[in-house]
């Protein structure tokens, strides 16, 4: 597959590499998100010593440095630290590219103050690019970004890279000629992880994703969920699964996952802060308008994609789930497509984004009588406050829902004028040209999503 976005990140290596200095560079991220991808495509044509960890003993990995940093004549050395003084003193290659690097702590935990020793030795005499990757979010959090990290506030540049935007994944899919509404199907499955379009693009059969890619018996992505926690919680990963399992099961308040997990909310904080701040798979939503950290009414849901379909759909099942359990899984996830399409399309309008989210609780909907009610999609800018509904159904949407979005606007607390905006998968049975109504099916959708990518 050919090289998509991440253009700022590709900036600042080639700004680190075109310093008179020695740089330290970090890009980590999840699995599958496209760290080597990045690197090696701004290493072409670059002189650089490349080097992929493996936990092995000391003397093997410094073998590996050996065949990194020869270049006609093969150096000699049996520790890392001598590796590293060979490449500031000796080696003319300018850049050293660790893949990896919390792979180096199972060789030797000390490796880290290793490298700090040489690099505040060396980094003001040479003007060499250092660079490490790797997958273990949290422990790249510990060598390099906590306070007191063997290597805190060394680095001039740390990457955390995060997936596709919706504009690449659309750019994506458009060059391999899949049509609007597998589109997004596809990004309410997959997301913007870009291993998994690389894997769509070799597919000869790309109307099934499903079962091509989690039950097919060579499947790629069978084991996936329980591959990414396992690898980036290591030891801890039972625990951290039990929490992911029981909200994709649909238990979503503090309360009822501790209670099924059998275990006091204040033991089960210290997870749910870890899966939402470092780890990025999990977020809390409350109503709109309400205090995220002061609500009562806060529901956890999987803000990964994939993640969340393998757990609702994959996880401990022998068959590809029907066509309508399929469907209310996109359904679910077709809310937050459409979040991040709306907040797209009136910054491209000009409209500054404020708040973002969705609402639910009661609606009068006649004097005294009150419903239980959601809004899918809410955008605050500063002009105006869109509220909006999202129908992934084959059935086209009747203006009936253009009068109970405009019901449950009501209940909404603003002094902004309120739009109403309808997503529907299969169109709509009317036509409304109103300055406060907006409506988008998937053709619009397409148009809209083409502008941005020009």
């Amino acid at each position: 597959m050919k090289f998509y976005g991440r253009k700022a990140e590709f900036a600042s290596l080639e700004k680190a590499y075109s310093t008179e200095s020695s740089e330290m560079v970090i890009v980590s991220g999840r699995r599958r998100i496209g760290k080597s991808r990045l690197i090696d495509e701004f290493l072409k044509g670059k002189d650089c010593a490349k080097i992929l960890v493996v936990p092995k003993e000391e003397k093997l990995v410094a073998s590996d440095f050996v065949t990194a940093l020869s270049n006609g004549y093969v150096p000699s050395f049996n520790t890392v630290e001598s590796a590293l003084e060979y490449f500031f003193n000796v080696s003319k290659k300018k850049i050293l590219y660790i893949d990896e690097f919390p792979n180096l702590i199972e060789v030797d935990t000390s490796i880290p103050y290793v490298f700090q020793r040489v690099w505040e030795k060396y980094k003001d005499q040479t003007a060499k690019l250092l660079i490490f990757s790797g997958s273990y979010v949290s422990m790249m959090n510990k060598i390099f970004t906590q306070q007191k990290a063997p290597l805190f506030n060394r680095a001039s540049y740390n990457m955390v890279l995060q997936p596709f935007s919706l504009n690449i994944v659309w750019e994506i899919q458009t060059d391999l000629g899949i049509g609007e509404i597998d589109k997004i199907k596809n990004y309410c499955i997959l997301g913007g992880i870009p291993y998994y379009y690389e894997l769509l693009e070799k597919r000869t059969n790309r109307d099934d994703v499903v079962y091509e890619f989690f039950f097919d018996v060579a499947a790629p992505l069978k084991e996936e969920g329980q591959n990414v926690l396992r690898q980036e919680f290591g030891s801890a990963y039972k625990k951290y699964f039990s929490v992911i399992e029981a909200i994709g099961a649909g238990v979503v308040s503090g309360s009822e996952i501790a209670n099924r997990l059998g275990v006091a909310q204040t033991t089960l904080s210290k997870y749910i802060v870890a899966l939402q701040r470092d780890f990025q798979l999990v977020e809390r939503s409350v109503p709109f308008g309400q205090n995220l950290q002061r609500s009562k009414k806060g529901v956890y849901s999987i803000k990964d994609n994939t993640i969340a379909f393998w757990f609702t759909n994959v996880y401990g099942k022998t068959e590809p789930p029907s066509n309508d359990a399929l469907n209310e899984f996109v359904s679910r996830r077709f809310e937050i497509f459409c979040k991040t399409f709306l907040t797209q399309y009136l910054k491209n309008m000009g409209e500054t984004g404020g708040r973002i989210g969705r609402w639910w609780g009661p609606v009068e909907v006649s004097s005294g009588k009150f419903e239980d009610r959601e809004i899918d999609v809410i955008v605050e800018t500063q002009t105006n406050l869109y509220v909006g509904e999202c129908k992934w159904t084959n059935k086209k949407t009747s203006r009936a829902e253009l009068y109970r979005l405009d019901e449950s606007s009501k209940a909404l607390k603003t002094n902004k004028p309120v739009k109403k905006v309808l997503f529907s998968k299969a169109g709509f049975d009317f036509s409304d040209n109103r300055a406060d109504v907006i409506l988008f099916d998937p053709a619009r959708i397409e148009a809209e999503i083409a502008k941005f990518i020009q």
